[in-house]
């Protein structure tokens, strides 16, 4: 009999968490300007993980053409400039001096939208 019960209740909680997924939707990760420049500030305090770099350079922002043609010039500087070492992202001099561009760069394009 418990089993019985144990076979119910799961298949009330599984069918419940359907309808919730179905009526309120998955949750959708969007990348503003603000987590870009705290994640180049990381790296350029070396405190940034390859976790957090992969995640930033493997999935496009749709929603502004801006931010990911960013996100593309730090992949391709990635390729050229950047080694990883014990998780950590090491880059080149060359490297960080265009780190400090494009978030210099990045900076001014959000002051400018707060000021609008």
């Amino acid at each position: 009999m418990d089993f019985l019960i144990t076979v119910a209740l799961s298949f009330g909680l599984i069918v419940l968490a359907l309808l919730v997924f179905r009526y309120v939707g998955m949750p959708i990760y969007r990348v503003e300007a603000i987590n870009i420049q705290i994640l180049l500030e990381s790296v350029l305090n070396n405190t940034a993980t390859t976790a957090d770099w992969d995640v930033f350079i493997g999935m496009r922002i749709h929603q502004s053409p801006e931010l990911d043609e960013i996100r593309q010039q730090c992949a391709m500087l990635a390729e050229t400039e950047m080694i990883e070492r014990n998780g950590k992202l090491v880059f080149s001099e060359r490297g960080l001096t265009q780190l400090r561009e494009i978030l210099a760069s990045l900076s001014e394009q959000t002051d400018s939208g707060a000021q609008q």
